[in-house]
């Protein structure tokens, strides 16, 4: 490698202007260099002080098979050099350690669980989220210094903080942002219906929404808020004791038609439309987690005086009765 190059590539990392082929570069010219051609080095290293002092036992390591006495200026040049060779691989390492960090902060994963399925993921920090048939969930592969960011796109998830107060954990879904520090929360995120829901188990929490300027909500122990189509709704109780994975399959006690409703359309990775006014004084109890989608909406009807349309593969139309209508829920 040419002299002068070598030079640059000096200057340029004392400036922290090195790119990811530079720096390669860089470690490769260290490693091939004669610890003598570096010996000129420290001109342009006197132009940036570093933070960094070599300990004294690296010089005696480099000079320990001299003999003790004057040495000469060439073997002091050589040695200095060598010194300034470890304090360069030094800072050099740790730029390109933080290079690796930033990047994997900008790197994510996406989980998409198929039908039928939970899975669940462990995040670096030791987080646990358990995943429904349907979700769809991202999180980078490594948290920046001061926060870990993660985002369920649809679907629903519990999530099981680890603690780290220095660090808070926000959940982003949709229009809201849930943050907590060492917590358990369920999620759910139906964006087909403009429709979010966050229960909390354990710990607190707090919910802002998204480009509203507005006080947060704070949820304890036994508290849900759901927010609708941009409708802020109170926060109200519920059974915090009952077991939440279990939450995330199709097994409901006296749960709104609605809510129920989303659930199995994010569970089947289905459209189910239906007129909410229509059905709200409905609700539904039993588990469904076995079949296909058709069959569930066709015991349904058995239960429910509502009609299926199948518009397409992927899209059902439920309608009540005209009957019912007229006459009013009961």
């Amino acid at each position: 490698m040419d002299h002068n190059r070598k030079k640059y590539l000096h200057r340029r990392y004392l400036t922290r202007e090195l790119s990811k082929e530079e720096l390669k570069e860089f470690f490769k010219m260290l490693e091939h260099s004669d610890p003598q051609d570096l010996a000129d080095f420290d001109d342009i290293a006197n132009e940036f002080p570093s933070d960094f002092e070599p300990a004294e036992d690296i010089v005696q390591k480099i000079l320990h098979k001299q003999q003790a006495g004057k040495f000469s200026r060439l073997v002091f040049r050589v040695a200095a050099a060598v010194v300034i060779g470890f304090v360069i691989l030094f800072g050099g390492t740790k730029i390109y350690q933080e290079y690796t960090f930033i990047q994997k902060t900008k790197t994510f994963a996406t989980v998409r669980v198929p039908l039928g399925k939970i899975k669940k993921v462990k995040l670096e920090d030791g987080t646990v989220i358990t995943l429904t048939s349907g979700a769809v969930f991202k999180y980078p592969q490594a948290f920046t210094k001061t926060e870990r960011q993660v985002y369920l796109l649809e679907g629903q998830a519990f999530f099981e903080v680890a603690h780290d107060k220095t660090k808070p954990f926000r959940v982003n879904s949709g229009k809201l942002s849930t943050t907590a520090l060492g917590t358990s929360f369920i999620i759910k995120h139906y964006k087909n219906y403009g429709y979010e829901k966050v229960s909390l188990y354990t710990g607190k929490v707090q919910i802002d929404r998204n480009g509203v300027t507005a006080p947060p909500v704070i949820l304890h122990p036994g508290q849900e808020f759901d927010y609708h189509n941009g409708t802020l709704n109170t926060v109200t109780g519920f059974d915090n004791s009952e077991d939440a994975v279990k939450a995330g399959v199709l097994d409901f006690k006296r749960v709104p038609f609605r809510d129920a409703i989303y659930s199995m359309a994010s569970y089947y990775n289905v459209n189910i439309q239906f007129n909410e006014d229509d059905f709200k004084k409905y609700s539904i109890s039993g588990n469904f987690n076995s079949g296909s989608v058709d069959a569930l909406l066709s015991s349904l009807t058995f239960i429910y005086p509502f009609k299926v349309n199948k518009i397409n593969s992927s899209t059902y139309k439920l309608t009540l009765s005209k009957k019912q209508k007229h006459r009013g829920l009961k």
